[in-house]
């Protein structure tokens, strides 16, 4: 791997790293579209190219998960009952997915960049909705229902998507559980750690066509290296932001990224 290369995959990884933190989406709308260049310059493409990005966007993610998790830990904001009352559904829908996804031919590139626009464009116009109202509720009380069909939700839009559950996660808690985004981000962040790594043992047993070194299945550590080292710096700088910035100010930046996001990829789709 060049030095410049190297460089570029530790910025992103670092970008990635940062989005995590503070908005607990845990980096995927940033690994995605640096994955999907990454696999085609490789030479990978139809079933097998969606099957790399998924598998290396979800280790990518784990890292960047664990870290802000921590750090959310250290500073008092982890949330045990809402993560695991999330998380269980999630890991149910989201493993059967990506099992259908590592094992058949059904699930065609297409499919992939019409449902990442799709969650993306929903999110937004929940976001924008919202603001736009300007009505503040107070937090519904826990409800294992409610949390428990937010988790099953999560776990089918991360496995479709790769983009580990928070873009979903985030307005669904804003939404349905009536919380404010900073512990959304807090508990969605910390979700998806824990609701990744059935996935990724899934895509680890997976038998690509082309075999490359540093590998385990779909899942390439020596491309995955750079990014998580600029995951691991930015993920803790991204969480002492969040705790800054007043929550207006984080639903701006998280609106402005699905926006620049959407964009990229309907241009990608009309080219």
């Amino acid at each position: 791997m060049e030095n410049v290369q190297l460089l570029v995959y530790l910025l992103f990884g670092l970008i990635g790293g940062v989005l995590s933190g503070l908005l607990g989406v845990g980096g995927g709308i940033i690994f995605i579209p640096v994955f999907d260049h990454v696999f085609r310059s490789m030479g990978i493409e139809g079933e097998e190219l969606v099957r790399y990005i998924l598998a290396n966007s979800f280790l990518s993610i784990l890292f960047a998960g664990v870290s802000s998790s921590f750090k959310h830990h250290r500073m008092g904001n982890f949330h045990l009952k809402e993560v695991l009352t999330i998380a269980i559904p999630a890991i149910i829908t989201g493993t059967i997915l990506t099992r259908l996804i590592t094992h058949a031919s059904w699930y065609k590139v297409e499919y992939f960049k019409a449902v990442f626009i799709a969650v993306i464009a929903v999110t937004l116009w929940r976001q924008w909705s919202h603001h736009k109202k300007r009505i503040v509720h107070e937090p519904r009380p826990f409800s294992y229902k409610t949390y428990g069909a937010i988790g099953l939700v999560t776990g089918l839009i991360s496995a479709i998507s790769g983009l580990g559950g928070g873009i979903a996660m985030i307005p669904l808690l804003t939404l349905f559980a009536r919380l404010d985004i900073k512990k959304a981000s807090a508990i969605s962040i910390s979700v998806i750690p824990i609701m990744v790594v059935p996935f990724l043992i899934t895509y680890a047993r997976g038998l690509p066509e082309k075999h490359f070194d540093w590998s385990v299945g779909y899942l390439q550590f020596m491309l995955i290296l750079p990014v998580v080292v600029g995951v691991l710096i930015g993920s803790p700088l991204g969480v002492r932001l969040a705790h800054k910035l007043n929550s207006r100010t984080l639903q701006l930046i998280f609106a402005i990224l699905l926006i620049v996001i959407i964009i990229r990829e309907i241009v990608k789709l009309i080219h």
